[in-house]
This record gives structure tokens, sequence and C-alpha cells, in this order.
């Protein structure tokens, strides 16, 4: 199974440098018009769900921020279809078996290559 958004990440971190909890989150997006409760505003978090592009403008306006700054830094240097694909992968489960785990280590080590 894939993630479902890139910007999930990205919403947690800002909500939380801010010290919103979720449910404020939800308010303050409810008051721009968005109809979104604690949930999900959770399911875009863990990315377990689609995010629609009018979606990232409530986000955008409730942070203050650009759009660029919701989508994680991508190298230019690599070719964007292997960094998507990347970052839509889902990491293994607690139980994962150790063939799992150890590719996923190294698609992690790539990552960090690439994200400085």
């Amino acid at each position: 199974m894939k993630f479902l958004n890139l910007v999930g990440p990205q919403v947690r971190r800002l909500r939380y440098v801010r010290g919103w909890s979720q449910n404020i989150l939800a308010a303050k997006l409810q008051l721009l018009g968005w109809d979104i409760d604690r949930v999900g505003v959770a399911k875009v978090e863990s990315r377990l769900v689609h995010v629609d592009d009018y979606e990232l403008l409530y986000f955008a306006k409730v942070f203050n921020i650009s759009l660029v700054d919701l989508f994680p830094p991508i190298d230019p240097g690599r070719r964007l279809h292997e960094v998507v694909v990347e970052l839509m992968r889902r990491k293994p489960s607690v139980g994962a078996s150790p063939k799992k785990v150890t590719s996923f280590a190294v698609g992690v080590r790539a990552s960090r290559a690439w994200s400085g």
C-alpha cells in the first residue's frame, strides 16, 4: 500500500511548531470554510487520504505559507519520478520481515542523501 499524499508530514510539522492540536487546526480550517474535523486532519497527516489541490490552498492560508512549503524538498539532480515513487512508498510495519526492513533501510539512506 502506498501513501496517498505528500503533504501530510509537512502539515504535521507546521501544526506542531505552532503548538496547535489537531482539533485547533481543524477549527481554524473550518473558519476558512473547509468542512474538516480532527479525524480528517489526522488522516491527512498520516497520509491515509488524498489531498485535493483546493485543499492545499486552505493549508497554505491557515499556516500563512506558500504552497511550495507544503511539499518535501526535492533534489533537482534526481529524476522527479524516482523521487515521487520513493516518497509515496509506505514504511514497513513493526512486524515486517528482515528482507523488507533491509530494502526500506536502503531507501531511507538514499532519501537522506537527496534531502540534505
